[in-house]
């Protein structure tokens, strides 16, 4: 007997897990047929999948309906809140609350200040950035930013001057203020070239460059402007004379009167 239920048990256990294996290999996947070539005009022929979405969604909408059509139907006619006094109704479409919170003119140049001097502190960080990148790269096929001053003795001296033999470079490499080699590198061979990684590299960090100097004339721009609108909104009678359009700086011209102060 003990032998017998062991080895019902060990049949059993063998039993469920080719059950269970079978279970885990997937079975044949069923394809739904596609809309006949005679009824191609009819559209696109619905799955069972497309008509699960659609029914999710219609009876989403209609619990969200019936949801309130019960508000609608329990609602408290003299109810009252504090918001209602700030917000209407037009054709019995709701239009949002009315801000009727109005500053004064000392609050609004002090907030236009606050955001001036934001713009201003991002666009120091964007200055000083470009100023960091500018100081690693070399400016590649640009010309020299400075002049390299050479001093001679006389006039006959600054006649003979030649500046290929003075610098022991070749005459083609004279316009350049960064890897000027002399003849004896030239001599010794040519110079490595850069390699992918890093001339990709040289590009992004041109790109990067490039990107800042604009965003920071972007905050430049921004932060003139601001001073202008919060100078216009002084007091003082004022004339505008030339549009933010017209002006290349993107920001209005005001000509204010001559007052005499005491």
């Amino acid at each position: 007997l003990v032998g017998g239920c062991e080895r019902k048990r060990v049949e059993r256990r063998a039993t469920m897990s080719s059950s269970t294996y079978k279970k885990a290999i997937q079975g044949r996947t069923h394809k739904e047929r596609s809309q006949p070539s005679d009824r191609k005009k009819l559209g696109f022929l619905e799955k069972h999948k497309d008509y699960v979405l659609r029914a999710r969604d219609f009876h989403k909408k209609e619990k969200a309906l019936q949801i309130l059509r019960e508000k609608a139907e329990f609602r408290n006619p003299d109810e009252f809140y504090f918001g209602m006094e700030r917000s209407r109704t037009v054709g019995g479409v709701h239009v949002g609350d009315l801000d009727r919170s109005e500053y004064t003119q000392e609050q609004i140049m002090l907030m236009k200040t606050q955001d001036k001097k934001y713009v201003e502190m991002k666009a120091q960080v964007e200055r000083n950035r470009c100023d960091r990148l500018r100081a690693t790269l070399h400016n590649l096929g640009e010309g020299p930013a400075n002049k390299h001053i050479v001093f001679v003795d006389g006039e006959a001296q600054k006649k003979d001057f030649d500046a290929s033999e003075y610098f022991d470079t070749p005459q083609d490499y004279l316009d350049r203020s960064f890897h000027r080699p002399r003849r004896s590198q030239l001599e010794a061979g040519p110079a490595p070239k850069l390699s992918k990684t890093q001339r990709r590299r040289k590009a992004a960090a041109y790109k990067e460059l490039e990107q800042r100097e604009r965003r920071r004339n972007e905050l430049e721009g921004a932060a003139l402007r601001m001073s202008v609108e919060k100078e216009a909104m002084g007091k003082g009678r004022k004339r505008r004379i030339q549009k933010a359009s017209q002006n290349r700086a993107g920001a209005p011209v005001y000509r204010f009167k001559k007052e005499r102060k005491k």
